[in-house]
């Protein structure tokens, strides 16, 4: 891709964010939809290595920050819509099969698993920080039979999260309104998964999982989303401050571990130290 190729991306992404700061509102339609399959479909259109180009070229009133702003903003009113959707349908999990995203997030958890499992963890109990009004990620690891216990400091996510997956049957899988630090789940977890969203910025995070690093059971780890490359669009990067008191034993990265999908995160592997 050349320097022009560079600049056109970047004018789509800048136009695609302003078309969506333009809408009342950032719940799921055709509109928004389609605005957000475009600003995903840029973002990956660009390999790591060449996304500072195009990080560089946006201007300041068009940071990465307000990216992630929208992008977050519309996926809590993506989520908080479906989770509503599958509560109240005559045909839960035939509602459930039609969620835009689900195959994303079974990739995403996949990927995950076996970044785990390489470091010799095969996880039974898990400890999801930040788990949102409809965590696709514990009803795919509880498929596989692994206990989740979901956290999350809004009320209203855990109770939309908790009648969907009420109606969905979904086993093993626990529901806390709590701040991610005061999280209490109710055994020893292998995973601390900490979502790419929890943690305003490095501090935040490092604050919280120096608390719920006590919840790990020996020889459990703790995996933090975090992003590459223009992905940082759409959720921001772990820093190396986010991790203090932790040795990082292995990163998941998209584009090397999920190559050929929309998998937006990687993910960071540590272990107390």
């Amino acid at each position: 891709m050349n320097p022009g190729a560079f600049e056109a991306v970047d004018e789509r992404l800048v136009s695609t964010l302003d078309d969506l700061l333009a809408q009342q509102s950032l719940a799921p339609g055709i509109v928004v939809n389609a605005l957000f399959h475009r600003l995903v479909t840029e973002v990956l259109s660009v390999p790591e290595s060449a996304a500072d180009s195009v990080l560089a070229a946006l201007p300041p009133s068009r940071s990465p920050a307000v990216f992630r702003s929208v992008a977050s903003a519309g996926e809590h009113a993506l989520e908080r819509v479906w989770a509503d959707r599958i509560a109240r349908a005559a045909d839960p999990a035939e509602a459930f099969s039609r969620f835009p995203y689900r195959e994303n997030y079974r990739l995403l958890v996949e990927m995950e698993l076996q970044a785990v499992r390489r470091q010799g963890t095969d996880p039974r109990h898990v400890l999801l920080l930040g788990s949102g009004p409809l965590p696709l990620t514990a009803l795919c690891l509880a498929e596989q039979g692994i206990a989740v216990h979901c956290v999350d400091h809004d009320p209203e996510a855990i109770r939309l999260s908790a009648a969907a997956f009420g109606r969905l049957g979904a086993a093993g899988v626990t529901f806390e309104h709590a701040e991610a630090a005061a999280a209490t789940p109710p055994h020893p977890v292998d995973v601390v998964l900490l979502a790419g969203l929890v943690g305003s910025d490095d501090a935040a995070k490092a604050d919280v999982l120096g608390k719920v690093v006590t919840h790990l059971a020996p020889g459990g780890l703790v995996l933090a989303r975090s992003a590459r490359g223009l992905r940082t669009l759409l959720y921001p990067r772990v820093g190396p401050a986010a991790l203090a008191g932790l040795t990082v034993v292995a990163e998941a990265n998209p584009e090397v571990d999920a190559p050929g999908t929309d998998v937006i995160n990687s993910a960071i592997l540590a272990r107390p130290v």
